[in-house]
C-alpha cells in the first residue's frame, strides 16, 4: 500500500486491488478531537494494517510491530473515536465516510454543523483519502505518486458519479469528500436517515 502525508491530506493507494474486509458502509459523524485520533502515525498504521486485512490483535500487532500494551491503549483509542468497530474478536473500520461535525446554537434551535475541509472516505478496494484542511496548490506537482492518484481520483469519481474539476489530484479528492457530504450524507438526512450515537 503507498502512502502519500502532507500537511492538509492522507492518501493511501492499494496496489494490490485486496477489498477492504469488512467494511461498514455507513457514515460516522465524530468530532473533531476524535477525527484528529488519525492524523497520528502510529494510529494510521494501525488503521492501515486493519484495512489490508489484518484484522486480529496479534495480526495487527505482528503487521505494525507495536507492543502489546501500546497497541490495546491505542486500538481502545480508535474504537472510542468511531475509527474501527470490533466484531467478535475482529477489528474492522468503522464506516466508509467519516465527518466531522460541531454543534452549535442559532435562534435557540442546536445545530450540527459538518466540516467539509475536514474528514475522510475509505473505497473498499483503492484505500483511505483523510482531508484535513484544503490543500495547497501544485500540491502533487512534485510527487512520485501523483499518477496513481490521477488514476484513482478518476476510478472514484466514476464509481460515486461525482464530476471533478480539481486540475490536481489533491483538489479533486477534496472535492470527492465535499460532494460525497452534500450529495449523499444530506440527501440521505433530509430523507429521515436514521442516525445512531454511540458512546
Amino acid at each position: 500500500m503507498n502512502l502519500i502525508t502532507k500537511p492538509g491530506i492522507i492518501v493511501s493507494i492499494s496496489k494490490e486491488g485486496k477489498q477492504v474486509p469488512s467494511i461498514n458502509e455507513d457514515y460516522v459523524l465524530m468530532r473533531e478531537a476524535d477525527f484528529n485520533a488519525v492524523l497520528d502515525n502510529t494510529n494510521l498504521s494501525i488503521l492501515l494494517a486493519i484495512m489490508q486485512g489484518h484484522t486480529r490483535f496479534v495480526e495487527i500487532m505482528r503487521r505494525t510491530g507495536i507492543n502489546k500494551g501500546k497497541l490495546a491503549r491505542r486500538l481502545k483509542r480508535l474504537l472510542d473515536s468511531g475509527w474501527v468497530v470490533k466484531d467478535g474478536d475482529k477489528y474492522m473500520v468503522g464506516g466508509r465516510v467519516f465527518v466531522v461535525y460541531d454543534i452549535g446554537e442559532l435562534d435557540g434551535n442546536v445545530v450540527i454543523r459538518i466540516s467539509t475541509d475536514k474528514g475522510a472516505f475509505v473505497d473498499p478496494v483503492h484505500g483511505l483519502v483523510v482531508i484535513n484542511g484544503e490543500p495547497l496548490r501544485d500540491y502533487c506537482s512534485s510527487c512520485p505518486l501523483r499518477q496513481v492518484c490521477v488514476d484513482n481520483v478518476k476510478y472514484l469519481a466514476r464509481r460515486y458519479g461525482i464530476k471533478v474539476r480539481g486540475v490536481e489530484p489533491s483538489e479533486a479528492y477534496v472535492e470527492l469528500f465535499r460532494e460525497l457530504v452534500r450529495k449523499d450524507l444530506i440527501r440521505k438526512l433530509r430523507g429521515g436517515y436514521r442516525l445512531m450515537i454511540r458512546r
